[in-house]
């Protein structure tokens, strides 16, 4: 076949326009119409003046960083130096700053005042796909995930590690000021020596950390505020993050992705504390409560059912001690009598109650026995207890009813067909952020400052879904009017 005509000193009759260059439906364009649809109070909240200030050079639109800055996170595009070769390089991103080229200072400076002010997109971008009717908020799924701090691993030491540190870096120092004791002493400190005093600030600070009361075992030298966390593969030094999600659905129903309505970041290792927490930001950043809430077996307490059940909140969450369950002689196959205050263990016998004790809670239990001539009595002594002295002993904590309430819901068929939904509703949305924008690692340092990277993380995530359906959307425009031409 003929070859076309190539040579790269092609001549325009007329200027390129980079509008041409973009196609209708590039995700560009979406962000582009959803930075310009932010209203002056909003960006008042972020802490931006579009309006500038008048005294001093002129300064680069926040429209455009902030263009810059959402497509690149969408992307997996995270980092400064990239984005700047990003605004120099490709069309979409000098389609969105209008051919201008923020250097990676000037995107830097942008991101580091207003970050934290941006977490208000968050609700930003939820309330959008709401409006437009994109999102089945009867159903939600929360779930936590690991994610790797910006920290050395082997720089997460315990008290011991931490004291051996320090002997070797006073000793480094003792040394450092012995070479330069004949030396003018006008003379500043060498540069090794700043850094050693630098770090036994840091490690002092750090073991006082690990030795006060209720402290962590481990800190990590770089972020005070990561912790060792274990994941499936190993353990690493990072943050447990959090994120609420519902489905995103087309205008015929079928379901193309998910919609993050809720994310932080938890001091905490374990999820549980964070179902209530996040089931209220939710419903805050999308203006309704789901009526089913999903959780896995991390989440499940007492206490949370109890405040569910409260609330009017349906959750469907797995029994952390659901192998145990079906146990012939364990408690859920003691029946309760409310009327006469006792228990009747399979056997038959009644275990009444007989005191009450504190759990690690503070919260009350109620203790039943049957007695140790009775259980001892029985064939199942041995495999039910095999205390001889008092029988069997079980307790009804604070929350009981609530928990058994709720095994009796989550043995039904709804609960079980809702329980199904649950891994591809909320897990995607953590492989997605993870494997397509970049973040298996955090680039931040603090609580604080990796709330405010999550936050846009699932911002950004959302704009992801809204652009697929803006973009969907635009080509069945497309198409119709081609079609009645």
């Amino acid at each position: 076949m003929p070859v076309r005509p190539f040579s790269r000193d092609r001549q325009w009759l007329l200027p390129p326009s980079l509008d041409d260059a973009l196609a209708d439906d590039h995700p560009a364009r979406f962000v582009a119409a959803f930075v310009d649809a932010i209203d002056e109070g909003t960006w008042g909240t972020m802490g931006v003046a579009l309006s500038g200030d008048p005294a001093g050079a002129p300064a680069y639109d926040a429209r455009a960083l902030l263009g810059v800055w959402a497509l690149g996170f969408m992307t997996g595009v995270r980092t400064t130096r990239k984005l700047e070769a990003a605004c120099r390089n490709e069309i979409p991103y000098l389609w969105l700053t209008g051919y201008q080229q923020p250097d990676h200072n000037t995107l830097w400076r942008f991101y580091q005042q207003h970050r934290d002010g941006m977490r208000v997109l968050l609700k930003h971008s939820v309330r959008t796909a709401v409006d437009v009717g994109l999102v089945d908020l009867a159903l939600q799924a929360v779930d936590g995930t690991r994610v790797r701090g910006n920290v050395a691993q082997e720089r997460t030491l315990n008290a011991a590690g931490l004291a051996r540190l320090l002997e070797r870096t006073d000793a480094r120092i003792a040394e450092l000021e012995s070479q330069q004791a004949g030396d003018d002493p006008a003379l500043p400190p060498l540069p090794e020596q700043l850094r050693a005093d630098a770090l036994r600030t840091r490690v002092r600070e750090a073991l006082g950390r690990v030795t006060a009361a209720g402290a962590p075992a481990r800190v990590n030298l770089t972020d005070a505020d990561a912790k060792l966390l274990k994941t499936h593969g190993g353990y690493i030094t990072g943050y447990n993050v959090q994120a609420m999600a519902s489905p995103l659905r087309d205008a015929d129903g079928s379901v193309h992705g998910q919609i993050i309505t809720a994310a932080d970041v938890t001091s905490r290792v374990y999820d549980a504390h964070e179902l209530l927490p996040m089931m209220a930001q939710a419903e805050q950043n999308s203006g309704v409560a789901a009526a089913v809430t999903l959780a896995d077996a991390g989440y499940h307490t007492g206490a949370n059912l109890d405040a569910c059940a409260e609330q009017g909140r349906t959750v469907v969450i797995p029994d952390q001690q659901q192998a145990w369950l079906g146990r012939p002689y364990h408690k859920e196959q003691f029946a309760y009598d409310d009327a006469r205050d006792t228990y009747t263990c399979p056997a038959g016998r009644a275990l009444s109650f007989f005191s009450t004790k504190r759990d690690r809670h503070g919260g009350q239990v109620r203790q039943y026995r049957a007695g140790g001539s009775v259980c001892t009595a029985c064939p199942a002594f041995g495999a039910c207890t095999r205390d001889r002295q008092h029988g069997r002993t079980i307790g009804a904590g604070p929350h009981d009813r609530a928990l058994r309430a709720h095994r009796v819901w989550q043995a039904s068929d709804e609960a079980r067909r809702l329980s199904a939904m649950r891994r591809w509703l909320i897990e995607p949305v953590f492989s997605v952020v993870k494997d397509q924008q970049g973040a298996r690692r955090f680039l931040l340092r603090g609580t604080e400052n990796i709330r405010a990277e999550w936050s846009w993380l699932a911002t950004t995530f959302n704009l992801r879904g809204l652009a697929r359906a803006w973009s969907k959307a635009r080509r069945a425009e497309r198409l119709g009017a081609a079609t009645s031409a």
